[in-house]
């Protein structure tokens, strides 16, 4: 009776310590990232419990950080891009290090650290390049490309960005829907579709923020959905059409309720400002101009707090690069010392050895000179 009470209990604890991780559960929860990311978090949270597996990790990590980036929270999505790099200092498995360096790209890209997005992309591109064709090759470098793309578009190289997001796009249409690729495509066209509305090709414009909306609608990303709408209606906008555009944005903000994004409620408010401004609707356009006010401060705050980290974290790395630099300055100089105290040492040691040749050559030389004379 003992020994089954003691089975039991065994199991009991073996069922507690259990990871939650579950595959189906992770990925509905990734496919919640863009349409309710807080169902995303409170998945992922919840098989973080007890969870060891560094795969595991990584991954929940990842959704997590990519949930609070759907709901423009830099701050938090910063702190768990923060684990993800500590973690990634026990890793040695390349696919896992393209992962992590991935999320960390998108963290600086959208807190606007360009040139800091671009050196890690450089070096994630590298790893990757030398991993062999699989899907993971194809979606890592496709993302690769079009992360280089929003860069290109936010510095407004729209050309180049062009160029950067259609190859990334092309990479990803290869691998199916492989780790929410089909969502991410839908992002990648509806930047694409502002490229050309800012190179004032409207047409294009039209054509591929009507794709991105199809795209999103298709995976239901509902605030992918709705971002693709806000898009559409800003080239109707430009073009006049202020009705259509009005229920354009009327549709992204029933998609986006359950988001709370605050870059697409600041980008809908102002939509919704401006065609009321161009319809003379005084009602309306002050109501929605005090949204967006409200809405672009929210959004600048919670910029501001995950920038003040971001500086902390950089000036961190910049002070560890230089001293860094400065061991290696140490190191070269006690070197360049030593080689020179060696030979200066040398140099010392044959002089004294020329020297004594020398006298003892004089002396011989002059005990020649007394005996011949």
């Amino acid at each position: 009776m003992k020994r089954l009470i003691f089975i039991l209990t065994l199991f009991s604890f073996t069922g507690f310590f259990k990871s939650q991780y579950n595959e189906v559960l992770y990925k509905k929860a990734l496919s919640d990232v863009y349409q309710n990311p807080d169902n995303a978090l409170k998945s992922a949270q919840e098989m973080l419990k007890k969870e060891k597996d560094p795969d595991h990790l990584i991954k929940l990590y990842k959704l997590i950080s990519h949930a609070y980036i759907s709901k423009r929270d830099f701050d938090k999505s910063l702190d768990w891009v923060l684990k993800m790099q500590e973690l990634s200092k026990t890793i040695t498995d390349p696919e896992q290090k393209i992962r992590i360096m991935n999320a960390v790209a998108i963290q600086y890209q959208q807190m606007g650290l360009y040139s800091k997005t671009l050196e890690i992309l450089d070096d994630t591109f590298k790893i990757c390049s030398q991993l062999p064709d699989n899907k993971f090759k194809q979606y890592y470098l496709g993302l690769n490309y079009a992360i280089r793309g929003l860069v290109y578009k936010n510095q407004n190289n729209n050309e180049l960005a062009l160029e950067k997001l259609s190859l990334g796009l092309q990479y990803l249409t290869k691998v199916g829907n492989y780790e929410n690729a089909v969502a991410n495509s839908s992002v990648f066209l509806y930047n694409i579709g502002y490229c050309y509305f800012y190179l004032n090709r409207y047409a294009e414009a039209e054509r591929y923020f009507q794709r991105s909306a199809a795209v999103a609608k298709s995976v239901q990303a509902e605030s992918l959905e709705a971002f693709a709408y806000k898009g559409l209606s800003e080239n109707y906008t430009v073009l006049g059409k202020h009705n259509l555009a009005i229920q354009l944005l009327q549709k992204a903000v029933n998609l986006s309720k359950k988001v709370g994004d605050l870059v697409l409620s600041e980008g809908i408010f102002k939509g919704f400002a401006d065609n009321y401004l161009a319809l003379q609707d005084w009602n309306n356009y002050e109501v929605y101009n005090k949204l967006y006010i409200e809405a672009k401060f929210a959004r600048e705050q919670s910029e501001l707090a995950s920038l003040n980290k971001s500086i902390d974290i950089l000036n961190k790395d910049n002070n560890g690069k230089i001293e860094a630099e400065k061991n290696k300055l140490r190191i070269a100089s006690a070197l360049i010392i030593a080689v020179s105290i060696i030979l200066f040492i040398g140099f010392l040691l044959r002089f004294i050895r020329y020297r004594k040749h020398n006298k003892a050559a004089a002396k011989e030389l002059n005990r020649i000179n007394k005996i011949t004379s």
